[in-house]
């Protein structure tokens, strides 16, 4: 673990003013939204709006899904791939860690991920993006700036964030491989960060530190899986994540030249500590074929002709190996964004700290939130439900239940969808989040 995450366990009470009952002033219209597709820069190409049609266990409309909440036995909070998180008070082989001097955690959430020595309720929205796919980077085509090139924009949606309950912000950094956000050579592999990458990794941080929210980023999507095609009607050639993940040596670009070179540009910024989780993926299922590693789960069963599909253990390879290097580069710890819990076991041994599963009407009826983590055999680590629709569509419960729900039974965190959705409209539903942070004013908040 990094110095700097021991730094923040100390200091983060008076420097970034996180204390038990801070209040939750703050302003700012949020959200920009729309759908744009690949058809142009009108807004959100939501993944997060919609699963797949061919994936899942029945008719659904949004992304992914499932979770179940647990009894009151939730995962242990400080696990991860044979070491705990950051900020554990002990170390794989039983010694004590830096949290041993960190002082008492003044209000834990013990089924929560620990953090800088402060275990919570990581609770917060996706934001997912302000301009999809082109928030990291930018893109030239589309006259779209990164985030370097429209902070006063996204330093509202962040404050207005705040002012409603908000700690934890999931934001994607790479949804798909276009625009100017990635350097490729003549074989097509990556050679390095594009674009304005690095400015917009430094600005989001920058912003969020102002803010006073915290951020998860999301590296890539299933999204990025789609085949790759050149001048498109959008005016932008998208190269595939595909043919990458599937070899191994074409990968191994990808992790030293893509996923270090993120993770460093996040170690380099005077506001790393605003950087809580890394999430490798989001929902990689919907981009996979074939049989599971584990038991339990069902095969998996992408669009073949939409995605270059790749093998549980290609997509595997790449969360393991990208969070090898993200908690080395940072201490900080990992996930894998799953789109149901039905593929529960999915990433149990790529090395992540703590689980995080998806969840909407669809996957409600076959693989109810209500059933115990235990049954879904999640019990190792901690579990977050890192997307459920902030407005309850088709979840036949409110959101306050929920979420606290959710809360009583071991779950680690909630983050809904999402604020740039029109599907999911933040406006109309932000008082019922601020509603429960006011509820709970020091258990979510980092």
């Amino acid at each position: 673990m990094r110095n700097w995450l021991l730094l923040v366990g100390v200091l983060q009470l008076s420097v970034a003013g996180f204390g038990c009952g801070d209040g939750l002033d703050g302003g700012g219209e949020g959200g920009a939204g729309g759908e744009a597709g690949d058809s142009g820069p009108s807004g959100s190409n939501s993944s997060g709006a919609g699963a797949p049609a061919s994936s899942g266990a029945g008719a659904g409309s949004s992304t992914g899904s499932g979770a179940g909440a647990g009894s009151s036995t939730g995962g242990p909070a400080s696990t991860g791939s044979g070491d705990p998180v950051a900020g554990s008070s002990t170390s794989s082989g039983g010694e004590p860690s830096e949290c041993a001097g960190a002082g008492e955690d003044e209000c834990p959430f013990e089924a929560g991920v620990e953090i800088a020595c402060r275990l919570r309720f990581m609770y917060g929205v996706n934001y997912a993006w302000r301009d999809f796919g082109a928030d990291f980077g930018g893109q030239t085509k589309w006259s779209q700036a990164g985030i370097s090139g429209k902070k006063s924009q996204v330093l509202a949606d962040l404050q207005d964030m705040r002012a409603h309950g908000v700690d934890v912000v999931r934001w994607w950094i790479y949804p798909r491989f276009y625009g100017d956000q990635i350097n490729f050579d003549g074989q097509g592999n990556p050679t390095g960060l594009g674009g304005t990458s690095t400015q917009d990794i430094l600005a989001a941080l920058e912003l969020a530190d102002q803010a006073q929210v915290n951020v998860m980023f999301t590296l890539f999507s299933f999204d990025g899986f789609h085949k790759t095609s050149y001048n498109p009607p959008n005016g932008l050639s998208v190269a595939s994540m595909g043919p990458l993940v599937a070899d191994a040596g074409r990968r191994a670009k990808l992790i030293e030249n893509v996923v270090r070179p993120i993770a460093r540009t996040v170690a380099s910024s005077p506001h790393r500590d605003r950087m809580l989780a890394w999430d490798v993926i989001n929902e990689p299922e919907w981009a996979m074929t074939g049989p599971s590693l584990y038991g339990g789960d069902p095969a998996f069963e992408g669009d073949s002709s939409k995605f270059d599909l790749v093998t549980h253990q290609q997509m595997e390879a790449l969360a393991k190996e990208s969070a090898a290097v993200l908690r080395g580069e940072t201490g900080a710890p990992v996930s894998v964004g799953s789109a149901a819990i039905k593929w529960g076991q999915a990433w149990t041994r790529s090395g992540v700290d703590f689980y995080q599963v998806h969840m909407y009407g669809w996957v409600n009826d076959y693989f109810p939130y209500t059933k115990p983590l235990s049954e879904y055999g999640l019990t190792d680590k901690p579990v977050v439900m890192g997307e459920f629709p902030i407005n309850m569509a088709e979840m036949d419960v409110g959101y306050d239940k929920f979420v606290g729900d959710l809360y009583n039974m071991g779950y680690a965190g909630a983050l809904s969808w999402s604020i740039t959705d029109r599907n999911f409209p933040w406006s109309s539903n932000k008082t019922t989040v601020k509603a429960f942070a006011d509820q709970h004013p020091c258990e979510t908040r980092y």
